[in-house]
Parts: structure tokens; C-alpha cells; sequence
């Protein structure tokens, strides 16, 4: 199963940015806030695709937090690249399809990702990330990165050479419990119910999307993170891993995994795009991203939130 990387991006900057609104402290003379309330440039992020300068200079930031690391770019054409690591601190990481670490290339929004893991095939997908430096008390972190991307519906490939992100801030802050009241998250997973500890529903806009995301621990150590379209209307759709698209983090990713959604539907009940209230149901099943094979069971679920 190839999974695109875009939701990775989406879900962790949704934490990132819940976890920052109390405090972000930028370095390097960055603004503090970039355009649609994202949290700015902190250190250096640049790479070159194809031959072509890469430079993530409306995001560029980092969260690490439940045995994962993810170091995200985003740059003003909305070109991102995202890399996503099992947490084994200052480390040589391997991007290929075997492993759960991996990277992706967006060239714009609303696009399939490009992908470390699109093939088994080395000349196409795969490289390395190589974390050198983690400053706990600063919390930034520095690295190089080389990987090949492929995208696996048209064939394509991308070359991402000379990657560095240098003093990149990174956030491991807990998340702030619900308060919202008149927000709704509940769902039986595999026939118990979810208690949320928090719960929050935002929009991202430089990829034109609407986050939500529920965990049942301050550290987001159990998570639930679903992402669709902003202008999504009611209906009924399919679980795709694009448009709208579900992952479960069941521990700190140490033995299961990241599941993702295999199967099942999202219906969108009520989308008041003037009050940002969105309603609906959904069910599915999620399976390991390695592995086709359903593990747990998604059933009545519903939410009710309004998004910021």
C-alpha cells in the first residue's frame, strides 16, 4: 500500500499549530506568524528538486512527539516537502518502502504526493534523512537529506538532493484539553467508546484543507487525525488517502504503527462555511501503512466541531 505523504503534513502541522498558539519563539529574524495563522519560518529549510532551490520560507518547523519526528517545508509557491521519522534521536534514518520512515514531495495543493515509499525500486523512491543535532533545551534540531520520490498513478519521479534544515525549531508541547463544548467527537473503536481528552478542528489553508484531530492524552500519544477538503459539501465519500483521509496512531508508534483508513465512508451531514461548523458520520477499518490487512474497527462514529 502506498500511502501520500499530504496527510502526514496536514496532521502534524495541525499539532504543531495547536501545540504553538500558546507560545512560538522564531529565530534567525523570522515573523512569528506567516499568512493564514501559520506559525513561521524558524531556522533554515532548503533543498534543491530536480536541480531546482527548494527554500521553506512560509513554514518551516518541526514536531517531535510520540516516538515521531516530522520536519516540514512549505515554501510560497506551496510547494511542501515532509519527512517523517521514528524517533531514534541524532540518527542515520533509512527512507525506503520497508520502514515506516518516510518522506514526501507536494508540488501544490489538492495534488497526489510524490513519495519515499512510492516503489520498491531504488532508482526510483528512497534515500536518507541523517538527523546531526538535537538541542533539547533550545529545542531545534539540524540534518541533511537525500531521497528520490515517485508517484505511483502517473510514474513520475522527483530528485531531492543537498536537503539541510539547520537550528529547524520543533515543538513536543502537550496538548490543551477540549473546551469547546459545543464540539463533538465520539466513535467505538473496536466497540469502545473514545474518551477525548482533546479535540480540535482546523484549517489549513496553504493546502486547502480542514484538519481535525482527537487524542485521549495530553501528549498525543493515542490519536485519531482525519483531513478533507475545506470546501467539502455534504454527501457521502470513500476513504482515499487524498480528498478525505483518516489515520489512528494507537501508541508512540513503537510496535503497531501508524494505521490508516482501509474501507469505509465519511458523510458530511452540515458544512456552514460562514460559522465553520461541520458535521458527520463515519465508519472504517485501519490497517497498518505496510500492511492491507484491517486491524481495528471504526463504527458510529460522529463528530460536530466548528474549525479555526
Amino acid at each position: 500500500m502506498r500511502i501520500t505523504l499530504s496527510i502526514f503534513l496536514v496532521l502534524f502541522l495541525a499539532y504543531g499549530l495547536v501545540s504553538c498558539q500558546k507560545e512560538y519563539t522564531p529565530i534567525n529574524n523570522s515573523s512569528p506568524t506567516s499568512p493564514g495563522g501559520l506559525p513561521g519560518v524558524s531556522g533554515k529549510f532548503t533543498a534543491k528538486v530536480n536541480g531546482v532551490l527548494f527554500t521553506g520560507d512560509k513554514f518551516a518547523g518541526a514536531v517531535r512527539n510520540s516516538g515521531i519526528i516530522n520536519i516540514s517545508g512549505l515554501a510560497n509557491s506551496g510547494k511542501a516537502i515532509t519527512i517523517t521519522l521514528t524517533d531514534s534521536g541524532v540518527h542515520i534514518y533509512q527512507l525506503k518502502s520497508q520502514t515506516i520512515n518516510a518522506a514526501g514531495y507536494n508540488e501544490a495543493a489538492n495534488t497526489i504526493s510524490f513519495t519515499s515509499n512510492g516503489s520498491d525500486d531504488p532508482s526510483l523512491a528512497g534515500g536518507t534523512c541523517t538527523v546531526t543535532n538535537i538541542d533539547t533545551a533550545k529545542k531545534q534540531m539540524s540534518g541533511t537529506f537525500k531521497f528520490k520520490v515517485f508517484r505511483e498513478i502517473d510514474g513520475l519521479s522527483r530528485d531531492i538532493t543537498e536537503g539541510t534544515f539547520t537550528s529547524l525549531s520543533y515543538t513536543t508541547n502537550a496538548l490543551p484539553p477540549t473546551t469547546n463544548i459545543t464540539d463533538t467527537f465520539r466513535v467505538k473503536v473496536d466497540g469502545v467508546d473514545w474518551v477525548n481528552y482533546s479535540l480540535n478542528a482546523l484549517d489549513v489553508p496553504f493546502l486547502d484543507k480542514i484538519a481535525i484531530t482527537t487524542s485521549q492524552d495530553a501528549n498525543a500519544n493515542v490519536n485519531i487525525g482525519f483531513t478533507f477538503e475545506k470546501l467539502i459539501t455534504t454527501g457521502s465519500y470513500q476513504w482515499d488517502l487524498f480528498t478525505v483521509a483518516a489515520l489512528y496512531h494507537p501508541s508512540t508508534f513503537s510496535t503497531t504503527g501508524t494505521l490508516v483508513a482501509e474501507g469505509g465512508n465519511l458523510t458530511i451531514l452540515e458544512h456552514n462555511t460562514t460559522t465553520k461548523r461541520i458535521r458527520g458520520t463515519f465508519n472504517f477499518l485501519a490497517a497498518p501503512i505496510t500492511s492491507p490487512t484491517p486491524v481495528v474497527a471504526f463504527t458510529q462514529g460522529y463528530f460536530s466541531v466548528v474549525y479555526r
